[in-house]
């Protein structure tokens, strides 16, 4: 599965850690992870760490990452949200990276652990202050506790998110690596260096990916054929949908709608 680009539709999430494994993905927020119960594997950059209870994990923006593996049992809480929402650690998240992002249990502090053990049954619907005010605490006790090293300043950082957020925009349509890089004023290397270095994947992968996503999400609805899903997604041929689907995937969208919808009737 190749990285894709999550358009989070909410500006802050802090709640209940997934139980679900979440493939490859990068994102223009910051997240926290912390392990309260059970076990879990979390890429971060290329590299898997191996998360008990009491565990936390940082995730800077643009930051590829996924959730591999959790155990039936795993419990936590994880926060999303934008770098800026607490002022004073901005420059961190958008000029520094992690040496490790990783923060074992042994090496977090009392306060840390009584904000997530808050955090852990409380509904950021119903009490957002309280659950902002313990977020600050997290960002407190995980990012004071970790080393690290610079890696963009000012003006790459958010050319990495006019980067992303552009060719998300533009996905469904005719776009190649060099009319995004006219459009951005960046020549076409440094848009291909970007893409290699800092997401670990290519151009055109990473646009098939987030065609692949919405065809995957379009596929439920039963009204739709699998021609009117491919042109949706900005494919001018089956012949290219097809190549693409199964490059991510591993199965042909036929298959895969099949398989869909016999899961819906139950056949």
């Amino acid at each position: 599965m190749n990285t894709i680009y999550e358009r989070r539709p909410e500006g802050l999430f802090i709640g209940r850690t997934t139980h679900y494994p979440c493939p490859m993905h990068v994102h223009a927020m910051a997240e926290l992870t912390v392990l309260t119960r059970g076990a879990a594997t979390i890429t971060v950059d290329d590299m898997a760490y191996h998360l008990k209870p009491g565990d936390a994990v940082a995730i800077f923006p643009l930051v590829p990452h996924s959730y591999d593996e959790l155990s039936p049992d795993s419990r936590g809480v994880t926060a999303i949200f934008p770098p800026d929402i607490i002022p004073e650690y901005a420059g961190t998240f958008h000029g520094m990276q992690p040496e490790n992002p990783m923060l074992p249990a042994e090496k977090t502090c009392g306060e840390l652990r009584d904000a997530v053990a808050r955090l852990v049954d409380m509904k950021m619907d119903q009490n957002l202050p309280m659950c902002v005010a313990y977020l600050h605490v997290m960002m407190a006790g995980i990012l004071h506790s970790l080393t690290y090293r610079p890696v963009y300043d000012y003006s790459e950082r958010g050319l990495g998110n006019r980067i992303i957020s552009y060719i998300s925009d533009h996905a469904f349509e005719e776009i190649t690596l060099e009319n995004a890089s006219r459009a951005l004023g960046i020549s076409a290397s440094h848009l291909s260096h970007f893409f290699s270095e800092r997401l670990h994947t290519n151009f055109r992968r990473f646009i098939n990916a987030i065609r692949i996503e919405k065809a995957r999400l379009l596929m439920r609805d039963p009204n739709l054929t699998l021609t009117e899903i491919c042109d949706a997604c900005g494919y001018t041929n089956m012949r290219t949908f097809r190549r693409a689907f199964q490059q991510e995937l591993g199965c042909l969208p036929s298959d895969h709608l099949a398989s869909l919808r016999n899961r819906v009737t139950g056949e």
